[in-house]
Formats: structure tokens, sequence, C-alpha cells
């Protein structure tokens, strides 16, 4: 599959009729060193020149292709990854050839074509020059000759580039003419000051346009027109003795101001340049670190991850170029360490779908197994054996989603089938369901100890208490199936509310404390800033922990909860999580608060 380069907004499209760059990217001292490029390197460098804004040149592009060639023939054919990895990076050479072949041909093509118009213009311009002075060995009136000259001269300054091989002879031709011209316009003094007027006026107008240009907004198109200005100035004749001085002192000035504008541009868009890249080192950084630090050994984690990949991708476009000797490196760099995130991210999802296949393959065997149980009349042996299978259930860990719910109710349709049978068929032994209602009364009584204290004022000692009951309420053993569920129910709700008096006590005490400790916060080299940045740290990791913990949850949520230790474990996991984030939102409340009383006092 060949790889696509990421793209930046400082990249700029093709343009086929460019001409060939010239620029510092293709100069020889600039030059990568090819040699040392892997196949790889040098398709993704040609990649970036052909996004650059100038077409590069075809001498630069053979030598990228010549040293790939090279890598070709220091094959190893018994390299078959080798082989096939080179032949991904040939693929994506021969399209980036294919399209650079195409707008160099149609750059050519413009330019040949552009070369040939203006020649055959230019040989019909000195074709009327030469027919110029036979009109004035005819006797023709100056005046109109002249006329005539200024037209050729002007249509011939204004036609574009010629074939280097053809621009010397026409031009040499040209100047001869009108040197010329010029011998036969000295006869004349007035047409001479004549002339002189004519090219003071456009002079002027020059001048005139050169102090608009400091107006134009765009320091790039001012100094492009500039350049285009000063070619018109020096084309233009002199004026009288008397006004050159002043007037070339005048352009000079004009200029120089000018000139002295767009370095200053330059100069501060190098300074950008480095802001750019410092912050694209910082993009490549938070990848780095993300590859290096984040726990990515989940879904969740790894999903979280390319949340982050691509929020750094979005923002990596919105940066502008580097300087020109960082920017591809620095690329280089950010692309290098998301192909890692994501080989990494490709490494876990196939190694986590084989060992879900194994994993489900054994539950499936569990599931078979507990089904051969559930018709037994066994009673205690089976229910032992149920036990053991749902144990190593819960040890083998969880599957996908796409099966987990699923099997799931399918293992524990057998164990519903059988202890429905075995509370239906199985005898009642008297002894143990007497031991259950003595059990029973005694629960019941700590039922009501507990609704009492949770009615009445809160004691002082309440944890102890609490302790206290449920080493009790375990010491109490089993009451009979039908009350089993009920009076559980009731003891954990009771437990519920009162653990939550010590957790809003306890909150409050916790709030207070860290209320006290925010005003010595800058005292011991601190910031509201920086704690309102751990504490918004802390709570994405809560947050995290309990979407964990109601995934679990979600997997367990079976018709049947009763005597499930595990379930119940992570519930009370959970309810914890929640008051730990209920907390720590309250802390960010009160940070918030601080930072906006501080904001005011300054």
């Amino acid at each position: 599959m060949t790889m696509e380069l990421l793209q930046t907004p400082d990249q700029a499209q093709l343009d086929p009729t460019a001409p060939a760059a010239q620029d510092a990217a293709t100069a020889p001292d600039q030059t990568p060193a090819y040699q040392t490029m892997s196949a790889q390197e040098l398709v993704d460098h040609l990649a970036v020149l052909l996004q650059q804004e100038e077409l590069p040149e075809r001498k630069l592009v053979e030598s990228i292709r010549g040293q790939f060639i090279r890598r070709r023939e220091r094959l190893d054919p018994t390299d078959k990854a080798g082989n096939e990895a080179f032949e991904v990076q040939e693929l994506r050479l021969e399209g980036l050839l294919s399209t650079f072949r195409e707008h160099d041909k149609k750059r050519q093509e413009a330019l040949e074509q552009l070369y040939a118009e203006n020649k055959v213009k230019k040989e019909a311009l000195l074709q009327r020059f030469e027919e110029l002075f036979k009109s004035n060995e005819e006797g023709a009136e100056f005046g109109s000759l002249y006329a005539t000259f200024t037209a050729i001269r002007d249509e011939w300054n204004a036609l574009g580039q010629l074939d280097p091989k053809d621009a010397a002879v026409l031009n040499k031709r040209f100047y001869e003419l009108r040197d010329q011209f010029y011998d036969l316009k000295a006869i004349n003094d007035d047409l001479r000051q004549l002339d002189f007027k004519k090219n003071l006026d456009a002079k002027q107008a020059i001048l005139e346009e050169l102090r608009q240009l400091d107006e134009v907004k765009d320091t790039i198109a001012a100094y492009r027109r500039l350049q285009e200005l000063t070619a018109q100035w020096h084309e233009l004749g002199p004026v009288s003795k008397e006004l050159r001085a002043e007037i070339n002192g005048e352009f000079k000035q004009l200029s120089t101001a000018l000139h002295k504008r767009h370095q200053e541009f330059h100069d501060l868009r190098k300074a950008s340049e480095e802001e750019n890249l410092q912050a694209k080192e910082r993009l490549c950084l938070q990848v780095e670190e993300l590859l290096s630090s984040a726990p990515l050994s989940s879904h969740s984690a790894f999903n979280k991850a390319v949340e982050q990949i691509k929020s750094l991708q979005e923002e990596w476009r919105k940066i502008g170029r580097a300087p020109r000797k960082d920017n591809e490196s620095i690329y280089q760099r950010f692309r290098a360490g998301i192909d890692a995130f994501f080989r990494r991210r490709n490494e876990f999802f196939k190694a986590n779908h084989e060992h879900n296949e194994e994993i489900l393959k054994k539950k499936r065997e569990l599931i078979e197994r507990a089904a051969a149980l559930k018709d037994s009349t066994a009673w205690e042996e089976t229910t032992e054996a149920l036990k053991a299978l749902q144990k190593e259930w819960q040890e083998l860990g969880s599957v996908s989603q796409k099966y987990s719910q699923k099997i799931w109710e399918e293992f524990r349709a057998s164990f519903d089938h059988f202890f429905e049978r075995k509370k239906k068929e199985a005898p009642r032994k008297d002894k143990s369901y007497s031991e259950a209602r003595k059990n029973l009364a005694v629960k019941r009584e700590i039922i009501r100890e507990l609704t009492a204290i949770n009615e009445g004022e809160e004691p002082e000692n309440l944890r102890e208490l609490l302790n206290s009951y449920n080493e009790r309420w375990k010491e109490a053993g089993a009451v009979p199936y039908k009350e089993r569920e009920a009076i559980n129910a009731t003891y954990r709700d009771l437990l519920d509310a009162l653990h939550g008096k010590l957790r809003r006590h306890r909150e409050e005490r916790r709030l207070s404390g860290y209320s006290a400790s925010l005003d010595n916060l800058e005292g011991k080299g601190s910031t509201l800033q920086t704690e309102h940045a751990r504490m918004q740290r802390h709570l994405d990791r809560l947050r995290g922990e309990l979407q964990t913990y109601e995934s679990n949850l979600t997997r367990l949520n079976v018709s049947s909860k009763s005597g499930s230790s595990l379930l119940s474990e992570i519930e009370r996991k959970r309810d914890a999580l929640i008051a730990d984030i209920h907390l720590v939102e309250q802390k960010l409340a009160l940070l918030v608060e601080k930072e906006r009383q501080s904001e005011v006092t300054e």
C-alpha cells in the first residue's frame, strides 16, 4: 500500500507552468546527502519537493531517481521482506515521477510556446525598426518616426522571455538599431528635449507609484512591483542634466526605503518560522511522550490516544512553515512518531484479537461443561462443581463486547436452571433451615439498630460502629434463600446511607483544608494555574478508571446478581470512584473561584 505524506497548510500546490525552481532548496551547498538516505527517505524527500511552490529542477529529480536505482541494485534477493518493502517504495516513486514528468512537460511546452511566440513578435518588431530607417530616407517627418520608434521600443520591452540561444542575437540587433536611431535623433535638438520631457514624465510616474507602494499591505507584492518599476526606470532614457541628480536621488531614497521594509519583513518571517519550529518540536515531544509514558494496554486507551493523535495532527496543519533547513527534518520526526504509534496500535489489536479468540474458545468449553451438569441430582457435588466453573470463568478474563453478554447469558442459563431445580426438588434439611431462620433474626436486629442510627444523631465513632456491624453481619451466617436478596439489599442501602454521611463529612473537612492550602500556594513555589492543571489531570484519570469499571459492570450485568462477590466488589470500587470524582470536581470549582478572585485583585 502506498504511503501518503501528511499534508500541512504551508506546502503550496504544484504549479505546472512555473519555471524551474532556483531557490536555496536546490542549491548545491544545501542538497541533502542522498547517498546516505534509505529508499523510503529518498521517496519521502521527493514527495516533499513536489509539494513546494515551485517545481524542482529535472537534474535534482534525476539525482534522487539514480540514488533509488542504486538501492535496488544493492538489494539482497534472499531478503523477501526487504524486497517487498522496496517494491512498495518503488510504486510510490513511479507515481511521483509520473506526476513530475507530467508537470515538467507542461512547463517545458509552455516555455517553448512562449519563446516561439516572443521570437516571432520580436523579429517582426526588428523588421518594423529597419523599415523605419527606410522611411527616414524617404523624408518622413521625424516626429512621426520618433512616435513609431517609441511604440516599437515599448512593445519590445513589454514582450517576455526568449530562448537563451535566440535572445543574444535578437537583443544585439535591437540595441544596434536603437543606437543608430538615437544618433539620428540627436540631429534634432527639439526632439531631444521632447524625449527628455517624456522620460521625465515617465520617471515621475514611477516615483509616484513608488510612494504609493508604501501603503500596500502585501510586502511581497510590493517588492515584486518595486523590481518591475526598477527595471522600467533603467530602461527609460535620460532626463535633462539639471534634473538628473534630483530625480535620481529621490528614486534611490524611495527604493532604499522599500528594500528596507522588505528586509524587515523577511527578518520577522524568519522569527515566525523559528516560533513555528518550536511549536512543531513541542508536538513531536507530545507524540513521543504518548508512546513512552501512556499505559496503552487496552482498546479504550488506544481509542483515546487516537483522538489525541488526530488533535495533534490538526494542530500541526494550522502551524506555518519552519525554517527551510529544518522544515523537512521536523516533519519526518513528527511522521515517524505517528507511524510508530499506529504500528504499535496494529500490533496490540492483532495480539489482543488472538488472545480474545483463545479466551472465547475456553469459555465456550466452560459453557458446554456447565450445560452437562444442569440436570444433575447430585445437588451438593454439582453445586461445588458449578462454583469451580464460575471461578475458572472469572480467572479467564473478559472477551470482546461483541460476544461478552451473549456467552455470559449462555453460561448463566445452566446455573439458573440447576439452582431453580435444586430449590424446588432438593430435600430440605431441617437443622440447616432452623439455623438459617436464627441467622435471619440476628440480621433483622442488626438492620433495626442501623436504622435507628441512620435516623438519629450521627455518633462520633460511626466508622468504628459500621466496622463492628459488618463483622456481626458476616458472623451471622446464611439466611433462607427466599429472604436472602431482600435482606441483603436492605443492609446495603443502610450501609450506603451511613457511609454517605461519612463521605460528606470527610469531603467537607478535606475541602476546608484544601481551601486553606490554596492560600499558601505562592509560598510553596507553585501557582493556581499549575495546581488547576494538576487537578484536571487527576480528574481525567479518575474518570478513565470509572469508565473501565462501568464497562466491567455492563459485561457482568446478568439476571441473577446474588452471590457474585466479584460484582459486589466492582460496584463498591465504582461508588468510591464516583465519590472521589465529586470531591475533585468541588476542588476544581474552588480553584476556579480562587483564580477569578486573583484576576480581580490584579
